[in-house]
C-alpha cells in the first residue's frame, strides 16, 4: 500500500479529479461521455474545488485516487442561516477501494460539524452504501433510482460550531 495523503480540492486538481471521474464513471455511476454532460460534470467540479467542502486523497506519487466533491447548500444558508453540506460525487480509484480512502475522505468532512447530504445512485458499483453505514451515515430518503445518506453532528458539536 502507497502512502495516503488528503488535502482540501482546488482548481489546479482539475485535471487528476477529472481523470479520476472518467475511470470510475460508469461504478458512480455519473455520465461523462456527451458534450452537454462533461460541460455538466466539469462546472460542478469547478464549483465544488473552489469551497472548502471538497477533500481529496493523494498516493505517494501525488496523483489523485480519491475525492468528495462538496459544496455549502445555498439554500439552507441563505433562507435559515444554517450550514448545510451537499456532496455531489464521492469516488475512488478501484485500486484504492480496500485502502480506506472512503473513510479518509468521510472522515475530513464530517469535521465541518455540519449536516452533510449525499446521494447514492442505483447501480453504484463502489461499495458506497457501506462505506457510509460504516462512517455514521444513514438513509434519509429514498427515490425510484436514487438513496440519500445523511450525516449529523453530535447535538454539542453542532452547538459549538
Amino acid at each position: 500500500m502507497s502512502e495516503l495523503a488528503h488535502r482540501n480540492a482546488s482548481l489546479s486538481d482539475l485535471k487528476g479529479i477529472w481523470d479520476l471521474m472518467r475511470e470510475t464513471a460508469a461504478d458512480v455511476p455519473v455520465p461523462v461521455e456527451g458534450e452537454s454532460d462533461q460541460e455538466r460534470a466539469l462546472t460542478e467540479l469547478m464549483a465544488c474545488c473552489t469551497t472548502e467542502y471538497s477533500p481529496v486523497v493523494v498516493d505517494g506519487k501525488k496523483n489523485i485516487v480519491g475525492a468528495l466533491l462538496a459544496k455549502r447548500d445555498l439554500l439552507d444558508w441563505g433562507l435559515r442561516n444554517v450550514e448545510t453540506i451537499n456532496v455531489s460525487l464521492a469516488a475512488v480509484a478501484p485500486s484504492y477501494r480496500d485502502q480506506g480512502v472512503f473513510k479518509i475522505l468521510f472522515d475530513e468532512i464530517t469535521k465541518c460539524n455540519a449536516p452533510v447530504y449525499i446521494g447514492v445512485k442505483a447501480g453504484e458499483g463502489q461499495g458506497l452504501v457501506a462505506q457510509l453505514k460504516a462512517s455514521g451515515f444513514t438513509l434519509a430518503n429514498t427515490s425510484a433510482d436514487s438513496e440519500t445518506y445523511k450525516w449529523e453532528p453530535a447535538p454539542a458539536a453542532a452547538k459549538a460550531a
